[in-house]
């Protein structure tokens, strides 16, 4: 019972996430998780006419196999009467009785009900629905049922105390699943903390060992959340907390100066780290001063080679956390790399890199110092170390020497050096270190430079030794010069250098002539002009020759290449660019003049622009200077003036696209030569008339003609008169003009025969008549044929072509009748450029316009065909006529029936062969369809299909008959033979199941085993077969060599045979346990749904042993016990099997997990002791044989173990036992020990709630002491009552624990009982609160005279309260005011605090004196009476008095009475005015609901003497003011009167 109200508390309120949003398909029912569908209704079920109670149908807490019952109730809230249908899909676990799938009227406030059924088959979550369907909606109802639910026990806190920062601790918690489902977990905290494992599943009643981790990064207080979350939507939150603190560790020293080392040498040093704590300290030199440094060192390193992120999928939590833990490895890895790589640089090394440092001990450092060049080296590194939270630091600092070279003086001065010539010179190298200094030139970087060379340029200096250097130098420059050279020295940051300095003289150069003279030259025109360059010195110079002022644009164009083409634009203008073009051209521009020496120099100008030349050719010197020598050079450019003496050219009548020549003569007067050219003519595309020139371009020399041949192509009829330009080269003017002349005439062309008679020809089929052109002009002549009319039943080839000159064409008309009957054409030609002609021609047509894609008549075989795979033949019928036409096929002479069944899909798996009488029933040749409409040009596919069960041989006749139009009459058109033969595959196998034994020894090698299998093809046609076989078995060739995985389908033709090898692997199964496999080798056909297969066995015999469980739980015990469990174990092997065994290793063993002062001190005493333990340790087993063995577990004090015990077989395998055991004390958790009920009603009875829980691993009792004896419908006032009384709680389990009080008498009370928990100490639980009852005070006086016992009840409260206002007074005014004399005793009027002690002491009484009479009665009286709090009605109470005094018979007397809530609760009253009726007396007061505390409320009381004829003298009467409240007591009004 308890676990079930534990599960109850667990399971959520609302519907699982999984399960809102699907209802299950008809006939099934999903699990709760894969349902979707909400259960709150939606907005417009609210607002629908029925409503349905309840919303949900929901079963809970049901067996399997049980039928439960629910009832469904749909009110109509409307105001009219609506019909309504309810409907349910068909399910095997829901049913309903009622009216299902009927409409049923229901008037306005009724309802229909109905009665749902669930019989659940097992113990998990269901879903349904049932639909209601009104007049105006329909509307879902869900049916939900609960299953069984997972419950995990977990701790709720877990405290790791100090720890030192950096540092690994560990603790390990139990986690068992309390429920009646598999529950799958997943565990996720936050850093420092962490958890292993982080998901998992625990069956019913299972329990896993969780590992938490706290591994501070910083030092102080750090808090977390372990969260548990459960598959079934459930989270448990467990509290971590730890402190971390920094321990005793340190370097001896911060600071390292290592000695001065020579660059071939190194010095060592040690550094001791001394650890001061209690733990192992692991430490780790790093690069970086803080993780926040070394990240992003890392971060940088990554980026350079960081891969594309995958496509990550849907997340799993176990793959989440596999990918998280492989991510902080490679980052561990590639972060001790990267110091790795840091420290062991070739200048400082540390060794060792990474290790550990034991408690109170040190660690010695070795730090070597290699220095590779001679300056200071320094180097910062930090020793990141457990238990430290900042890294420590160390500041390495080490100085290095290298070799000393000087040369014998700073500076060489050259002096004066002729320019080319060699000059040598020597300088001394000296070492005045202490080392080997080896020397290299560093080659110079400017020009002169490269003019010196030194020997030799590198070498080797010993110490105190010299090296003699000899410097070359042959200048190439002219000018004074300052050159440093610098030599390298290996270990030495500084060169040592060299300076050299000097000056460079340079000889002199002239030219023969003094000017160069071009005068006149025609433009593109070259001329050439000499002149001779002289070098007068003894040194030879290289030089360079320019013109400045000459065009840097492209070379100027000369005439004769000019000439190459006469469409360049430059004959229509000018060259006039942006950049001008290099009109000069020097030979030799460039070269080396001997010493005493000289070359001649030729200058050619080619001009392309108009006017003067004044220019100077200059002369640079190499390596001296430029612009040394100029000649001056003069020229004039000018364009000579050419005429046409005939401008019009005629050419007569020229045929179209036929050259015709004519000459144009061209005149030149100057005394220059001139370049002219015939320019391209302009718009060819749209010109009438198309004109060139053979030889456009020409030369004309000085006072000369020549004469230009003319081509004209005449390309449209009629005269034209074409204007042409001739262009001078180099003149910017116009053009010269000229005419050309020409008439334009077309081809002549006659055609024969005049007219064409196809006469009768078949329709469909091409039959051809000719047409003879002829062409009897010098021209080719186009034409274009076509037939004129609609249709497409004529056709001309060629329809155009071109008829060559004087010559002819034959064209022919095809006529391809798509119909019977008469039909005529007109064939219109038309010649380009001439006249048109017209041929008429007619045809009759005769046959049939259906046509066949497929040869199929007069006779269709489809061969041999294998049976069980159907045959089809396809093909297309096509109407080529112009009219629609219907087919009738038919099969055998006779109509194709209607329906057919439908033939097998070829996919078709394998299927029994049908009875002969069926077989033979069955039609073989099937075609579809059988009639068809095909319109004009219409197409459709005709399938002819042949399929046989049997192996069988058919012929079939096939007939097809047309109906043309809207004729009546059918003509045959086809008829064709079919034939088709069927068998079926054969394959004969040389054995039809293969085995294989291996006996296996510890220490045998197994090879594979094979034996041969044959198969043979016996059907006449070729198989395609596809072989299937898993390991160990695999199939090879006849020579014992696997055939490849992919191999394609062996293909046997017929009659052949395949000869193959089965194999069996027995080594497949690494290990000693014996195994067994059996499969099928799969014979498949490709052809054929039919299969063989081949049975293969394999088997491997070892010694092994069979337990009756692997893993053996002792549970939790209590502390110091023992406990003891038996396994049996049974020689599972043919021969004897002989082992040993024993506990391994204990895996943990662990104190109290929770508070740290319940920990015991002999904690690690407890890990050495002896936990586990084994009975035999030896033995030997027959086959078949069985034996008990004993395991034991010790509990010592709050120990949590798990070990492994080994059991080893000779020649066999070892098997491993999982043992685990746990021992721990009571331990329970109260929510509260106090229970304040506040203010309540006083006899009302009180309620609350206790939770007990266990919160240790060992189930215990608990029990009530001195429990009430009552029940909890009539518990005894003033006595608490708590349900149950007495129980059992399994270890994580809770209790709620009923607590019922009913309140003595009005007033403050408290109250107390004890709960103990096993041999525990009692608990003692407190009850508080105030019992109180709604009360009203009339402001009149009280009835008090005449009673004893009120009047001393009232002199006792006065003298108490006349004593406090003596105090009070003392206090204030002194001893005078304590003279004032006591209020009297006999004024009626009350103060209302006296009234309400009054009253209360008055009820207390009562309440007392019934009870007791109630607890003396017989049981049965005691049953009848009312209890004591409903009998406050009986009390007796003092009345108010309200009196008119003397009043007269006339009038009507009133007086107005105030009534004042006192108590703490509203409060409700009402005066019966029916009881004055007759008296003289009425009231004005209606009921007066819930006055609150503290407010008034006044009535009016009326005397009338006169309507009631009373007597003269006192009237008295009571009047009851009724408190509708059972906890209140009576007041009661006596309104009095004299007349």
């Amino acid at each position: 019972m308890a676990t079930e109200q534990n599960q109850r508390s667990r399971r959520p309120s609302k519907m699982p996430e999984g399960l809102q949003g699907t209802v299950a398909a008809p006939g099934h029912l999903k699990p709760a998780r894969e349902a979707k569908q909400p259960a709150t209704l939606p907005a417009a079920l609210q607002q629908s006419c029925f409503e349905p109670l309840p919303a949900e149908v929901l079963f809970q807490n049901y067996l399997p196999h049980q039928v439960y019952e629910e009832t469904l109730v749909l009110r109509n809230k409307g105001r009219v009467p609506q019909w309504v249908k309810v409907i349910m899909e068909t399910s095997p676990y829901f049913k309903v009785l009622g009216p299902m799938g009927v409409r049923q009227k229901v008037a306005p406030g009724m309802a229909s009900t109905y009665r749902i059924l669930f019989t659940p088959e097992e113990h998990k979550d269901y879903c349904h629905q049932l639909l209601c369907v009104t007049q105006r909606e329909e509307f879902p109802v869900p049916i939900r049922a609960v299953g069984a639910q997972a419950v995990l026990d977990f701790p709720q806190q877990l405290h790791f105390s100090l720890c030192p920062v950096r540092h690994s601790t560990q603790r390990t918690l139990l986690l068992r699943n309390l429920g009646q489902r598999e529950a799958h977990y997943s565990l996720s905290t936050q850093s420092p903390f962490s958890a292993e494992p982080c998901v998992g599943a625990l069956g019913v009643g299972d329990a896993v060992q969780v590992a938490v981790e706290f591994l501070p990064l910083r030092s102080g207080e750090h808090r977390g959340v372990l969260s548990l979350h459960c598959d079934s939507g459930e989270d448990i939150h467990s509290s971590l907390s730890g402190t971390a603190v920094d321990v005793n560790i340190r370097l001896d020293r911060s600071s390292l100066a290592m000695q001065k080392t020579y660059l071939s040498l190194s010095t060592r040093s040690t550094l001791l780290i001394h650890n001061g704590s209690d733990v192992r300290a692991h430490f780790q030199w790093k690069a970086a001063a803080s993780q926040e440094e070394e990240e992003q060192q890392q971060q940088r390193l990554q980026g350079q080679f960081k891969p594309h992120p995958p496509e990550e999928p849907r997340k799993q939590p176990a793959l989440q956390g596999r990918r998280s833990r492989l991510s902080h490895i490679c980052q561990q890895q590639r972060a001790k790399a990267q110091a790795e790589a840091l420290l062991r640089s070739q200048i400082f090394t540390i060794e060792p890199l990474e290790g550990e440092v034991w408690p109170n001990s040190s660690a010695e450092i070795q730090v070597t110092f290699r220095p590779q060049a001679a300056r200071v080296y320094e180097a910062r590194l930090y020793c990141a170390i457990s238990g430290r939270e900042a890294r420590l630091p160390l500041h390495i600092q080490g100085e290095g020497r290298g070799p000393w070279l000087c040369f014998s003086l700073e500076q060489l001065d050259l002096g004066q050096v002729l320019l080319g010539s060699t000059n040598s010179y020597v300088v001394t190298l000296h070492n005045k270190g202490a080392i080997d200094a080896s020397f290299s030139l560093v080659p110079p970087s400017t020009a002169l430079g490269s003019c010196f060379s030194f020997s030799p340029c590198q070498g080797l200096v010993l110490p105190g030794g010299s090296q003699v250097v000899q410097v070359c130098f042959c200048p190439s420059s002219l000018g004074h010069f300052r050159e440093e050279f610098s030599f390298r020295v290996e270990g030495s940051p500084e060169p040592v250098t060299l300076t050299v300095r000097g000056c460079v003289s340079a000889p002199s150069l002239h030219f023969d002539v003094p000017c160069l003279r071009f005068g006149d030259v025609s433009y593109g025109f070259p001329h050439s002009l000499s002149c001779r360059l002289t070098n007068a010195s003894p040194l030879p110079l290289a030089f360079a020759l320019r013109l400045p002022g000459d065009g840097t644009a492209e070379p100027s164009v000369p005439s004769a290449a000019q000439l190459l083409d006469n469409s360049l634009p430059s004959w229509r203008r000018a060259a006039t660019g942006l950049l001008r073009p290099c009109e000069f051209t020097i030979s030799p521009c460039r070269g080396t003049i001997c010493a005493k020496s000289f070359v001649d120099i030729q200058v050619t100008l080619c001009s392309n622009t108009l006017g003067t030349y004044e220019l100077a050719l200059v002369v640079d010197v190499d390596g001296v200077g430029q612009e040394l020598l100029s000649l001056p050079l003069t020229a004039r450019c000018v364009v000579p003036a050419l005429r046409v003496p005939k401008p019009v050219v005629t050419f007569g009548r020229c045929y179209l696209q036929l050259p015709a020549q004519q000459l144009l003569t061209l005149v030149n007067d100057s005394d220059l030569p001139g370049c002219y050219a015939l320019l391209p003519q302009e718009q060819q595309e749209e010109a009438a008339v198309l004109y060139s020139s053979p030889v456009p371009c020409g030369i004309i020399q000085p006072h000369s003609s020549v004469e230009m041949p003319l081509t004209l192509v005449a390309q449209a009829l009629g005269s034209q008169d074409t204007p042409a330009s001739v262009a001078v080269f180099g003149c910017a003017g116009h053009p010269l003009e000229i005419h050309l002349v020409s008439i334009g005439q077309g081809p002549v062309v006659s055609v024969q025969p005049q007219e064409i008679n196809f006469g009768s020809i078949p329709v469909l089929q091409d039959v051809s008549r000719s047409l003879q052109l002829c062409n009897q002009s010098p021209i080719p002549a186009a034409f274009q044929a076509e037939v004129a009319g609609r249709g497409c039943c004529w056709r001309v080839e060629p329809s155009r072509g071109v008829i060559p000159a004087e010559g002819q064409v034959s064209v022919s008309v095809t006529a391809q009748l798509d119909d019977t009957g008469q039909f005529q054409a007109e064939v219109q030609l038309l010649v380009e450029h001439s006249r048109g002609y017209g041929i008429p021609v007619r045809a009759l047509g005769v046959g049939s316009t259906i046509v066949l894609d497929r040869p199929l008549a007069p006779q269709l075989s489809l061969g041999t065909r294998f049976s069980l795979a159907p045959c089809c033949y396809s093909f297309q019928v096509t109407n080529r006529g112009r009219r629609s036409q219907r087919l009738y096929w038919t099969l055998g002479g006779c109509s194709l029936p209607a329906q057919r069944g439908q033939l097998p899909a070829l996919s078709s798996t394998k299927a029994r062969a049908p009875p002969q009488s069926l077989a033979a029933a069955c039609p073989v040749f099937q075609l579809r369809p059988k009639v068809m409409e095909l319109r004009p040009g219409q197409t459709m596919e005709v399938m002819l299909e042949a399929f046989s069960s049997t192996p069988q041989a058919v012929r079939e006749q096939l007939l097809c008959q047309a109906a043309v139009g809207g004729e009546a009459r059918r003509r045959q058109i086809l008829q064709v033979e079919l034939s088709c033969q069927f068998v079926a595959p054969a394959l004969q196998m040389s054995s039809t199941a293969i085995s294989f034994h291996v006996e296996k020894q510890a220490g045998d090698v197994l090879t594979p085993l094979a034996q041969p299998l044959a198969l043979k093809n016996i059907c006449p046609l070729p198989l395609s077969m596809v072989l299937a076989l898993g390991q160990p078995f695999s199939i090879c060739d006849v020579e014992q060599q696997p055939l490849p995985a992919d191999a394609q389908p062996m293909k046997l033709e017929a009659g052949q045979e395949l000869q193959l090898c089965i194999s069996f692997n027995p080594a497949h199964e690494e290990g000693l346990h014996s195994w067994q496999v059996e499969q099928a080798l799969r014979i498949q056909f490709l052809e054929h749904p039919h299969q063989e297969q081949v049975l293969l066995r394999g088997e491997v015999c070892c010694p092994n042993l069979h337990f009756q469980s692997m893993a053996v739980d002792f549970g939790c015990i209590l502390n110091a016990a023992q406990e003891e469990r038996a396994c049996g174990q049974r020689s599972a092997s043919a021969g004897s099997s002989s082992g040993h065994g024993g506990v391994e290793e204990p895996a943990q063993a662990l104190g109290a997990v929770g508070d740290p002062a319940q920990e015991p001190a002999d904690a690690q005493d407890c890990l050495e002791a002896e936990v586990f333990d084994v009975l035999p340790l030896y033995g030997l087993l027959q086959p078949g044989q069985s034996q008990q063995v004993t395991f034991s577990f010790f509990g010592h004090p709050n120990v949590v173990a798990c070990a492994r015990a080994l059991c080893r077989v000779q020649g066999g395998p070892s098997y491993e036992l999982r043992l685990r055991g746990e021992a721990s004390l009571l331990s329970y958790h109260l929510d509260t020990t106090e229970l304040d009920f506040g203010l309540q009603l006083w006899d009302s009875l009180l309620e609350a709630e206790v939770t007990l829980q266990n919160s240790g691993k060992l189930p215990f009792t608990f029990v009530v002491l001195s429990p009430g004896t009552a029940t909890a419908r009539s518990p005894l006032p003033g006595v608490p009552l708590v349900v149950p009384s007495t129980g059992c709680l399994e270890a994580g389990q809770q209790q709620v624990l009923k607590v019922s009080y009913l309140p003595e008498v009005p007033g403050l009370f408290c109250k107390a009982f004890q709960l103990q928990v096993g041999h525990l100490q009692p608990e003692e639980i407190c009850l508080r609160g105030e019992g109180s009852f709604p009360r009203i005070c009339l402001h009149l006086p009280r009835n008090i005279q005449g009673n004893k016992r009120w009047e001393q009840i009232l002199r006792e409260l006065r003298g108490e309260l006349a004593q406090d206002k003596e105090r009070e007074r003392a206090d204030v005014l002194g001893e005078a005011a304590a003279t004032e004399p006591p209020p009297d005793d006999s004024d009626a009027t009350l103060d209302t605090g006296l009234q309400v002690q009054l009253e209360d002491i008055l009820l207390k009484e009562h309440i007392l004196e019934q009870q007791a009479a109630v607890a003396c009665s017989a049981p049965k009286e005691a049953a009848l009476r009312l209890p004591a709090r409903r009998r406050l009605l009986e009390a007796e109470l003092p009345e108010y008095i309200l009196d008119f005094g003397c009043v007269g018979l006339g009038g009507i007397h009133r007086r107005s009475v105030k009534v004042t809530s006192l108590g703490h609760f509203p409060v409700s009253f009402q005066v019966p005015g029916q009881l004055l009726c007759g008296t003289g007396f009425s009231v004005e007061l209606e009921r007066v609901e819930q006055l609150p505390c503290s407010q008034s409320r006044s009535f009016t009381v009326c005397l009338e003497p006169q309507s009631a004829t009373l007597p003269l003298g006192q009237a008295a009467l009571l009047l009851p003011i009724q408190v509708p409240c059972a906890s209140s007591p009576p007041s009661a009004l006596t309104p009095c009167g004299g007349r």
